[in-house]
């Protein structure tokens, strides 16, 4: 853990790329997966997670941007999932932002949440500050579910640090 808190303050420090935010970025996040202990025991425990997602810099209809995601925990649980997110942008300079997002994916429970289904929709959002290099550090907080399109759907919801570099 203090070796990636390490990693991400070195390219916070040093990331002089002076981009766009119209740029696709990479994000990479650590958090707990299922904070809430959702699910049925023994499958109802935390976990630690980590995260990776590619966002695209083009927008659909002037608005919407196109994601894509993998998230996998100690537990040997996995989410590969795809969607769509939309930036707001807040404060003088525009450097508070406040992203929902929607999704849809796979989904492997390995040792966690029984989610009832390998089809699982995520709902979440996400709050990060904006810096001069367009680079991101906020945090999130996200819902998986399966709708009630399974013989169960308990759910799980995650925090997680995130930060977001611009990549041509």
């Amino acid at each position: 853990m203090f070796k990636f808190l390490t990693f991400i303050i070195f390219l916070i420090t040093f990331n002089q790329v002076q981009a766009k935010d119209n740029n696709n970025r990479l994000s990479v996040g650590i958090g707990i997966f299922n904070y809430m202990e959702d699910g049925t025991p023994p499958h109802n425990d935390q976990s630690q997670m980590m995260n990776l997602e590619v966002h695209s810099g083009k927008k659909m209809f002037n608005l919407i941007k196109p994601f894509a995601g993998f998230l996998y925990t100690n537990e040997n649980t996995y989410y590969a999932y795809g969607g769509f997110a939309i930036d707001g942008y807040y404060g003088k300079k525009k450097n508070v932002v406040l992203t929902p997002a929607v999704a849809c994916g796979y989904y492997n429970s390995g040792h966690e949440i029984k989610a009832g289904n390998p089809l699982e929709f995520y709902i979440g959002i996400d709050l990060f500050y904006r810096f001069k290099n367009n680079a991101r550090l906020g945090f999130g907080i996200f819902h998986i579910s399966n709708a009630d399109s399974g013989y169960r759907n308990p759910g799980s919801e995650t925090l997680i640090l995130k930060y977001q570099m611009p990549i041509n």
